[in-house]
């Protein structure tokens, strides 16, 4: 009888104790994905152009200077910042070729 009590308390203990870990890991999870992909994605696409275009008007090989400041941000792990200057990247291959 005791020994019941004991384990069903114990039970419960540890399912508390781990449900609440899991939840814990999963906000995480979900936090990190949408700072370093949803978030980075809905950055206006009229910022980006103006980045682009002052790129493309400040330095004499603009693809070059995107392509340096984006590999900064592999380099540093930084998932948001590695998709901004993706979206960067494309934007002023986009306007070199004149496709705006």
């Amino acid at each position: 009888m005791v020994f019941d009590v004991l384990l069903k308390a114990a039970i419960w203990f540890l399912v508390a104790f781990c449900g609440g870990q899991v939840l814990i890991f999963m906000s995480l999870v979900l936090w990190t994905i949408w700072k370093d992909t949803i978030e980075p994605r809905l950055i206006p696409a009229s910022e980006i152009d103006s980045v682009a275009e002052a790129i493309i008007a400040n330095h004499c090989d603009p693809e070059a200077e995107a392509f340096a400041r984006h590999q900064r941000a592999w380099r540093r792990c930084d998932g948001a910042e590695q998709t901004y200057w993706y979206r960067v990247r494309k934007a002023v291959r986009r306007f070199l070729a004149g496709n705006y």
